[in-house]
């Protein structure tokens, strides 16, 4: 069975920013089969989020868009709707034992705090765990 590792939107623009193959890393760091997995709200918070700006950052979300593509879209339930996205990644990665693939900061603590695997870029060159997987 393959370890879920579920993609926040900002680790979704690291390899259009920083040329890191967010994928092959997670594999190599995880040693194991993995099941990448974005929730439909994170696409959504990406769409947003395109039509928002404008330069080399609307490329960074076009590209992370793409990407999604090599990703299992999980739709959330309808009675999430009022719960913040950061709230339902840890909510996913919970139930499903799994790894959440973010660089942002206070996803990452609270991830941690709760027991949840962290996988981030380091030095903008390569990926790092935090945490222990089974």
């Amino acid at each position: 069975m393959p370890l879920v590792v579920v993609l926040d939107t900002n680790i979704l623009t690291v390899p259009a920013q920083f040329g890191v193959d967010i994928f092959s890393e997670a594999e190599r760091i995880l040693e194991r089969n993995v099941e990448f997995i974005v929730l439909d709200s994170v696409v959504v918070e990406l769409e947003r989020n395109l039509k928002t700006v404008t330069g080399k950052e609307e490329s960074w979300f076009k590209i992370a868009l793409d990407l999604v593509e090599r990703c299992k879209v999980v739709k959330t339930v309808d009675t999430q709707q009022s719960v913040p996205v950061d709230e339902r990644i840890l909510q996913y990665a919970k139930s499903s034992k799994g790894v959440i693939a973010t660089n942002d900061k206070g996803l990452k603590e609270r991830a941690i705090s709760q027991g949840t695997p962290v996988l981030y870029l380091r030095s903008k060159k390569r990926l790092q765990l935090i945490g222990f997987t089974a």
